[in-house]
């Protein structure tokens, strides 16, 4: 997704649709002396809204409204919507804008899928001299692979699918909405470019929402089994060159993670999360959305990290300290506890 523009090759347009049935599609209603017939054909974020797209503001900041594109289209709560009408802003009107958003965006995009076709490897897609696959591979619609690539059974690329020079790719792997560079080494089981976790919550079910962006993938990422790495919400979720993952990792939509990152098993890293270079996780390490950690920190094993982390320190415990405190805090637990140190159990010779 660029400039709010979802990228063709992964998802398919569904609009243009009237301001009126986007309403209807979100449960919501049109503000009043809304353009009802305002045709709408794109998605945004709120960061960035455009002519023609669809976005929300859950909460509107005091003050005056900003200028806004024109032709752009708002969800917005209820108190919001005499300063909407005040500014002159084209609106839908919702007690959740967030949950009413995830539904009508539903009928503007949709995920591109394979085509009804007995080939497995779609004839538009591009593959490299030398690539091998194993029995079962699918491949969607102009997707490219480079050269020597090496594809397991069962394994999916999906439409629009970029993967660089001497990939090797485990069995039953899953790649869809995707720009991967060269020597991927990518395991058994594991998952690239799926929607990430989303839901809206409201007075009745929870509403999933749409993950409309993709992820970059920089040179020689090692992913081990069974690991997922999502797909933004809006714009790519990012992972650079020479990153070594561990089997069963999470990395959440929008997650901007820097070059050289070494992950061990069960990390993960909430959404839009920004990793410098050369950070090493311990096994077991969570860190929490929105979070920052720069370069070359070390995160000790199981640690729960709630706060940024500056560049070059090593942290560590729940939540996640400066480990020289935490190392202290330990020793005084245990000086309070009367609790002794274990000493190793000495193995029997005989």
């Amino acid at each position: 997704m660029t400039d709010g523009v979802l990228d063709p090759r992964f998802f398919e347009k569904l609009g243009p649709v009237s301001l009126q049935s986007l309403a209807e599609l979100a449960g919501a209603r049109p503000a009043s002396g809304a353009p009802l017939s305002m045709p709408v054909e794109g998605v945004a974020p709120l960061s960035a809204p455009r002519s023609g797209a669809l976005t929300y503001i859950e909460r509107l900041p005091p003050g005056p409204v900003p200028p806004l594109p024109e032709g752009a289209v708002f969800i917005i709560p209820p108190d919001a919507e005499d300063r909407a009408n005040e500014a002159g802003v084209a609106a839908i009107v919702s007690q959740y804008p967030r949950a009413a958003f995830g539904l009508a965006a539903r009928g503007l995009f949709r995920l591109r899928s394979f085509t009804r076709s007995t080939e497995a490897i779609a004839s538009d897609a591009e593959i490299g001299e030398g690539a091998q696959f194993g029995p079962g591979v699918c491949v969607g619609a102009k997707a490219r692979i480079g050269r020597n690539a090496r594809i397991g059974p069962g394994t999916v690329i999906g439409p629009g699918v970029t993967i660089g020079d001497n990939a090797v790719i485990g069995a039953n792997c899953v790649i869809v909405c995707a720009d991967i560079g060269d020597d991927l080494d990518m395991h058994s089981c594991s998952v690239i470019g799926e929607s990430g976790f989303g839901v809206a919550q409201t007075d009745g079910a929870p509403v999933e929402m749409p993950h409309f962006g993709s992820v970059k993938i920089g040179n020689g990422l090692r992913l081990g089994a069974v690991c997922g790495i999502d797909r933004g919400m809006f714009g790519p979720t990012v992972i650079g060159d020479h990153c070594k993952l561990d089997n069963q990792i999470h990395i959440a939509h929008n997650v901007k993670m820097g070059n050289g990152v070494i992950m061990a098993a069960y990390a993960a890293v909430a959404g839009s999360t920004t990793v410098g270079n050369n950070v090493v996780f311990g096994g077991r390490v969570a860190v929490l959305d929105h979070a920052t950690i720069g370069d070359g920190a070390v995160l000790a094993a199981g640690s729960d990290v709630l706060a940024n982390v500056p560049a070059g320190e090593t942290w560590g415990g729940a939540p996640a300290i400066p480990h020289k405190q935490h190392l202290k805090q330990i020793a005084w637990l245990r000086m309070k506890s009367g609790a002794k140190r274990r000493t190793p159990r000495r193995r029997d010779k005989s």
